[in-house]
């Protein structure tokens, strides 16, 4: 069990240090042409460990900012980002934010195409996310809510927001 316990340790401060790195265009470039690496991340994204998912998370953020990569993602991300944001909600306000803007990465650039059933979950989750009555604490309000919002007129664009 410890070794176990070191090994996500281990895992954890890897995926750090290449999501550092993979904020260099070259480096997510060769990241992103290892289809094995990304494999890798996209799995940690369904891990029980948050630090991990975080990490994970961090890397692919990183490289789905150029929409080039896109093709090398698997098709299931927006499925996994969707449980992600179902696992944790508020309970974790930088993972689920930084689970958005993987998100808007892939939806935004449309490289990956999301099935309705996932864009009205993700809808419908991002609305339940936004309500006040859900959270008023303040990195919620401050980190996720603009991002959150962004994601819902990006699916939505008749929606009527109110104003943070």
């Amino acid at each position: 069990s410890s070794e176990l316990g070191s090994s996500s340790g281990i895992n954890a401060e890897y995926g750090g240090v290449l999501g550092n790195l993979t904020q260099y265009r070259d480096v997510a470039e060769k990241v992103a042409e290892d289809k094995h690496v990304l494999k890798i991340a996209a799995t940690l994204l369904d891990s029980d460990n948050s630090d991990l998912v975080y990490k994970s998370c961090g890397i692919l953020v990183n490289i789905t900012k150029f929409n080039e990569f896109h093709d090398k993602l698997p098709s299931k991300i927006i499925k996994q980002c969707i449980d992600v944001l179902c696992d944790v909600g508020m309970l974790d306000c930088e993972l689920s934010t930084v689970t958005l803007y993987l998100l808007w990465n892939i939806l935004y650039l449309k490289e990956i195409k999301t099935e309705e059933e996932e864009r009205s979950k993700l809808l419908s989750l991002l609305t339940d996310y936004t309500d006040h009555s859900y959270c008023s604490n303040e990195n919620w309000l401050s980190q996720f809510h603009p991002v959150a919002k962004r994601l819902i007129t990006l699916l939505d664009p008749n929606s009527e927001l109110l104003p943070l």
